[in-house]
């Protein structure tokens, strides 16, 4: 077993603990109850999709009528991404170079043009993306913001699919287990407020191409205030570069109204959160290790909020 799936299945053993003590619904204030509606869903598509080795969601996607290719779902990637040897193998055509952000750098890369890539029935669109080797990838591509953006992409593990579609203007109350956190959207991609870490205030990205949860320095650094245990692991980014990072839990990570108690993490001086200008204060990328402890987590481009479903029978949360 990798190092990488080895990491993985640390991460969820520590999860499900941390579940077993601690996920919770913390008690909603009057005003937010209010405002706590939900789109809703009768325009919505399914799409195939299975679960990778390293628990990550692939939409099944067809190009020009070709395939379908297994891709991975990614609510966080700017651009999409395709396969140097998909790509060869299609015969798509050139479509310039263009800069690349990963978890190590930013560089300029190859992209091409994907035509008629489809992933739900009845959608079809043109992508110019990027061409990176496939070993890196751990798939045929990656779908990102561009060809999510505009849509409610809905990530249901409980049915094992994803859902995609406009946001309805028409809505209805959440149940006793949906919480709603509202977000603000900076360069396309969707940074969720009310959130805290040890009890400090925490910038939150829904990360669903990221296997490990991962934060920035200044959360790190609390924690190191907080005298956490530290251990160090090395990670390998979509280009194929290894960083070192380190590896401990959240006690106390609180995401709107939810709360997860020990919540494994990851920290390095990721290129992302000075893209995102996320270094001034504690930020988070919620990865697939933690979104899969909820029953459902949907993300509201359009209307610039997540809904997560928590499972059935877990506690409230004091505060």
């Amino acid at each position: 077993m990798s190092g990488a799936r080895l990491l993985a299945a640390f991460a969820a053993s520590l999860l499900a603990a941390a579940l077993c003590a601690g996920l919770a619904r913390a008690q909603t204030p009057p005003a937010e109850a209010d405002a706590a509606e939900f789109v809703g869903a009768a325009a919505e598509t399914t799409v195939g999709t299975t679960m990778s080795a390293t628990d990550r969601m692939l939409a099944q996607v067809t190009i020009g009528g070709a395939g379908p290719y297994p891709f991975i779902v990614d609510t966080a990637a700017e651009r999409s991404v395709i396969s140097r040897e998909l790509a060869d193998e299609l015969g798509l055509a050139p479509a310039g170079r263009a800069r690349l952000l990963s978890m190590t750098s930013s560089r300029d890369a190859a992209m091409v043009h994907i035509p008629d890539v489809s992933f739900a029935p009845g959608q079809t669109r043109t992508l110019q993306a990027f061409a990176l080797n496939g070993r890196h990838v751990g798939a045929s591509g990656v779908l990102g913001i561009d060809a999510l953006r505009g849509q409610r992409v809905v990530l249901d593990f409980e049915a094992g699919e994803m859902r995609v579609g406009p946001a309805p203007r028409n809505s209805e109350r959440f149940g006793p287990n949906d919480i709603v956190v509202r977000a603000r959207s900076r360069y396309g991609q969707l940074v969720l407020i009310d959130s805290t870490a040890e009890g400090e205030p925490v910038d939150v990205v829904v990360d669903s191409g990221l296997q490990v949860s991962l934060g920035n320095e200044a959360l790190r650094r609390l924690l190191v205030s907080r005298r956490n245990q530290f251990q160090q692991i090395e990670l390998v980014s979509i280009t194929g570069e290894a960083f070192s990072a380190d590896y401990t839990r959240v006690d106390n990570l609180r995401i709107g109204g939810v709360a997860i108690l020990g919540m494994p993490i990851a920290f390095a001086d990721a290129y992302f959160f000075r893209r995102m200008q996320l270094t001034r204060r504690p930020a988070l990328m919620l990865g697939m290790d933690a979104l899969q402890a909820f029953r459902r987590v949907a993300v509201d481009f359009p209307n610039r909020r997540a809904h997560f479903v928590l499972p059935e029978g877990v506690a409230r949360a004091r505060r």
